[in-house]
C-alpha cells in the first residue's frame, strides 16, 4: 500500500506540473475525444468539485473487497458501478452521495458503469481532485493506480 501511496502522490505532483504547464492528458482513461465515445468525461466542460476534506475523511470502505484473479470477467449488476484492478481487487457500488474509498486498485483494468442510463460516476485522485467522470452505460478500461475515491451517483 505504501509503495502504491508513494506512486500516487507522484502521478499528483506530475498532474499538477502539468496543467500549471497548461498541458492536457492529466485524466486516467483512455478515450478518443471530449466525451470518449464511452461515456468517459474528461474535458474541464464536465469538471466536478475537489471532494471535500470530510467527504474524504468519511469515505466508506466496505468491509468485504472481493479479489481474484484479473482474468476473472467483471460482471456488474444493474444499478452498479464496477470495477476491476490488474491485482484482481474489485468494487461494486450502488448508493448514490456516498464517496467510497476504492479498494487498493493498480494498473490497467475494466470499469463498467451499469446504472442507469444517463447516471453519473465521478472519480477523484489521493487528494480529492476530480480525475474522471463514467456517463452509464459505459465499459472502459481504466488506469486505477492513481484512483482513490468514487462517488455512484
Amino acid at each position: 500500500m505504501t509503495l502504491r501511496k508513494s506512486a500516487a502522490s507522484l502521478f499528483a505532483v506530475a498532474a499538477i506540473a502539468t496543467s500549471v504547464l497548461g498541458l492536457d492528458g492529466t485524466a486516467a482513461a483512455r478515450t478518443d475525444s471530449e466525451l470518449g465515445h464511452t461515456g468517459i468525461l474528461t474535458s474541464e466542460r464536465f469538471r466536478q468539485p475537489p471532494l471535500t476534506a470530510a467527504q474524504m475523511r468519511n469515505a466508506v470502505t466496505p468491509e468485504a473487497t472481493r479479489s481474484g484473479l484479473a482474468a476473472d470477467s467483471l460482471n456488474c449488476a444493474y444499478y452498479y458501478i464496477c470495477g476491476k484492478g490488474a491485482n484482481g481487487n474489485r468494487f461494486d457500488y450502488t448508493t448514490c452521495n456516498t464517496t467510497y474509498t476504492l479498494p487498493d486498485l493498480v494498473g490497467w483494468g475494466s470499469l463498467h458503469n451499469n446504472q442507469t442510463p444517463g447516471t453519473r460516476a465521478n472519480f477523484y485522485d489521493v487528494n480529492g481532485a476530480w480525475m474522471f467522470s463514467s456517463v452509464a452505460p459505459d465499459r472502459n478500461d481504466v488506469y486505477w493506480t492513481p484512483v482513490w475515491y468514487v462517488i455512484a451517483c
